[in-house]
């Protein structure tokens, strides 16, 4: 089913819940605002009807002009809802279109035999209360033109009922549009995090195996060390977002594990603004900034890491350094990790981020991501 199908499924079945809702689903939220836009209508008429009456009858009085003209707006108005009943029964973009037009030309015809009688009764009551009466005149005569006018009014409320509509169907549609697009980026996200998981993973178990050959008290800390991230990881497993630090919770275990495997080679710093521990950040986003600075900037193990997270206004900065080999001169192809830390942080801010590799001096590598904070 297409967006615009199920929009308009949506939009009949909210019809068919108003139509259930009897006969107070006209008295909707505004209906003061529609009265009082009638009241003034009809009083802007009245006054013209009583300039223009003026120079011929000039012993008219006042009020009867606007009562001419408020009793025709009001029971107008009150007919409305019938209308919109009774176009919901037979729509007119739905087919056979005969059929429709046939049922709108009765619809007019009965539009319009209820609108000039509930106007001449409610004009006759006023006038008798005033003392006074109401004279139609001929009754065919005034019945005719009514009738010419009042079609002409139902085919503009017709108007207004179907362009409403139509806006409501469209804008449905563009609200359930968005609301995929977010959904789909957010299964995006999520499938992009849960990538780190398993590469991270596989370069765990392949560091321990390693270390299991040299220390197997260290080893068996580092499985330790790892259970407790995995179980960390799955804890939040469905968040895009979580709190610097949990972030800095995982990352710190991760060095943990990462120091046990190159003891007494590999010096890392962590180095965090205060007061930021409860900024909104991307899950698993500065991990995979530091195993690519091991992989490849420290791949002996050999070296110092320094991770520095600060806040400038609006922005977070995460900057990871190392004093390894740094870049190659030739064409460097980012990994797995800094492909989707890229990719992430164009889905979550996209336009307004930043992720940059360069070189430090004397030696190594720095790598920096920037992205709105507490988005």
């Amino acid at each position: 089913m297409t967006t615009a199908d199920e929009a308009f499924t949506s939009e009949r079945a909210a019809d068919a819940a108003q139509a259930r809702v009897g006969g107070r689903s006209w008295v909707r939220p505004g209906w003061h605002l529609y009265a009082v836009l009638a009241l003034l209508f009809g009083a802007y008429m009245g006054l013209n009807a009583f300039i223009g009456l003026r120079s011929v009858r000039p012993d008219i009085a006042a009020w009867k002009p606007f009562l001419w003209e408020w009793s025709s707006v009001f029971v107008i108005l009150a007919l409305i809802p019938a209308i919109v009943r009774f176009e919901r029964r037979f729509r007119i973009d739905a087919r056979p279109r005969r059929r429709i037009l046939g049922a709108h030309a009765a619809g007019a015809v009965a539009f319009s035999v209820a609108h000039t009688v509930s106007m001449v009764l409610l004009r006759k009551a006023v006038y008798a209360v005033a003392g006074d009466y109401y004279d139609y005149g001929n009754p065919f005569v005034g019945a005719f033109y009514e009738l010419q006018k009042d079609v002409i009014t139902y085919v503009v409320i017709l108007t207004v009922i179907f362009a409403v509509r139509e806006f409501r169907i469209r804008r449905a549609g563009e609200l359930h549009a968005s609301e995929l697009a977010a959904e789909l980026a957010e299964a995006r996200l999520r499938f992009l995090t849960t990538q780190i998981e398993p590469h991270f993973l596989f370069n765990a178990l392949n560091a321990i195996s390693n270390r299991m050959h040299e220390d197997v008290d260290a080893a068996d800390r580092m499985i330790s060390q790892l259970g407790d991230l995995l179980r960390a990881a799955y804890d939040t497993d469905q968040q895009v977002l979580v709190t610097l630090g949990h972030e800095l919770g995982w990352l710190r275990g991760y060095a943990a594990m990462m120091a046990e495997r190159f003891r007494g080679q590999l010096s890392f710093e962590l180095s965090v603004e205060p007061g930021l521990e409860m900024v909104k950040v991307p899950r698993l986003l500065l991990q995979p900034l530091v195993e690519n600075a091991l992989r490849h900037g420290l791949g002996d193990g050999r070296g110092s890491l320094h991770v520095d997270v600060r806040r400038s206004a609006d922005r977070l900065h995460y900057t990871v350094s190392d004093d390894g080999v740094g870049i190659p001169e030739a064409p460097f192809k980012h990994g797995t990790g800094l492909q989707n830390v890229a990719r992430r942080l164009e889905l979550l801010f996209p336009g307004a981020h930043s992720l940059t590799l360069s070189r430090r001096e004397p030696g190594g590598t720095v790598v920096t991501a920037s992205f709105p904070a507490d988005r």
